[in-house]
């Protein structure tokens, strides 16, 4: 347990509502209850004035525990405070907050937790907790699945004064946290020979017409710098050369947009398997990306978001495509020509890479023929090791 303080991580400011309070019983206090009752009782019944005061005396620290247990817990307010958005499988910290609004009375052996999405606690144990004072924990914590919530379960609660009874309080700690989807790169977008020649897919001209080449020529000027074999250049100027640059393949040979399809058909008779569809928007944000990182102009549809067009150009609009897998929820059904509509838009120059939670044989024949070979992936593959599959609808 700490002080509070700053903290560097965007945090959110929680809002709290409280839902119940229950009290139970400790082994302690049906002990002592049952001694009180019992002592009541037969001074009672025996017209024992002594003993029949004593089980009113149990009842009336009964009384006071109960009062002083429900004013220890009074004022007692919760926050959770931690980043607005997370990726999945990936380890942050959060920060669990408890403040005394009482002016007077302070706080005695108090524990406190909120429960997160997935089944993660954060919960803590305060001794002693000075009115208008605050105590934070900070506990490293990631989660499993994708989704977004605004409200989360609180509680405090606490056994003081005498451990005869437990009190607990609940509340409703308003904080927003969205889960965004693991970021997974298709390994073959950067491996095998795509690394020696730059960007897979063929590269782009928005990053200088790096990617396909067919020689060198001495540098001019409007030439990028990212164009410069400096290798080769050294070897130039130490024969009494100049600068070389690699000299781009004729127009069209290059990639310049990219279209990304994301549908869920098989046909009939295709088991369903939900872990696949997870895996598949993993994929499905990496290759946007990975995309964008490369400077590649992107469009991408997919059935779960009603085949409505998205693009992908800056980081900003990165990062709502990627809010928008977020909150993805597999499509029930997806009709072929639905599917065959959107792979129809490709446009003239922009290469094709289409993800689906469903094996690639179920759907490989609606791939339409276009100039640069379209680039697909067999899901199945991902199960174990990742592969790509380049090559056209035969």
């Amino acid at each position: 347990m700490r002080a509070a303080s700053a903290n560097p991580i965007s945090l959110t400011e929680p809002a709290v509502s409280d839902l119940r309070f229950t009290v139970t019983w400790t082994r302690r206090g049906l002990v002592l209850a049952g001694l009180g009752c019992a002592l009541f009782v037969a001074g009672m019944w025996r017209v024992d004035g002594v003993m029949a005061a004593l089980g009113l005396a149990i009842g009336g620290v009964f009384a006071m525990a109960w009062l002083l247990g429900r004013l220890n817990l009074r004022g007692l307010v919760l926050g959770y405070r931690g980043p607005r958005r997370v990726e999945v499988g990936k380890g942050f910290t959060g920060h669990l907050a408890i403040t005394n609004g009482r002016r007077v009375l302070d706080g005695f052996r108090i524990g406190f937790g909120v429960s997160l999405p997935g089944g993660k606690v954060i919960s803590g144990k305060v001794h002693w907790l000075e009115s208008r004072g605050r105590a934070d924990i900070a506990q490293r914590i990631s989660f499993a699945a994708r989704g977004y919530y605004e409200s989360h379960k609180g509680w405090v609660e606490s056994g003081f004064p005498l451990g005869l009874m437990r009190f607990r309080k609940e509340q409703a700690v308003s904080a927003e946290i969205g889960i965004l989807a693991a970021i997974k790169v298709p390994r073959e977008m950067t491996l095998s020979g795509f690394l020696l020649d730059g960007p897979p897919l063929g590269g782009s001209r928005y990053l200088g017409g790096i990617g396909e080449w067919k020689g060198l020529r001495e540098w001019r000027g409007g030439d990028s710098v990212r164009r410069i074999a400096w290798v080769a250049s050294m070897r130039s100027e130490a024969a009494g050369g100049g600068l070389l640059v690699r000299e781009d393949e004729p127009p069209g040979s290059q990639a310049e947009g990219c279209l990304v399809v994301f549908h869920s058909y098989g046909g009939d008779g295709n088991l369903i398997r939900p872990d696949r569809f997870e895996k598949a928007i993993s994929l499905m944000s990496g290759t946007l990306g990975a995309l964008q990182g490369w400077g590649m102009p992107v469009r991408w549809v997919s059935d779960f978001n009603g085949w409505r067009e998205m693009e992908v150009k800056s980081r900003r609009q990165l990062a709502l495509s990627r809010e928008c897998l977020m909150l993805a929820n597999r499509a029930a059904w997806t009709e072929a020509h639905d599917l065959r509509s959107a792979l129809a838009t490709v446009r003239d120059g922009e290469c094709v890479v289409v993800i689906s939670d469903m094996p690639i044989a179920a759907w490989v024949v609606m791939m339409p023929k276009t100039l640069l070979p379209p680039v697909t992936i067999e899901i199945s593959n991902y199960d174990g090791s990742s592969r790509l599959r380049k090559g056209g609808g035969k």
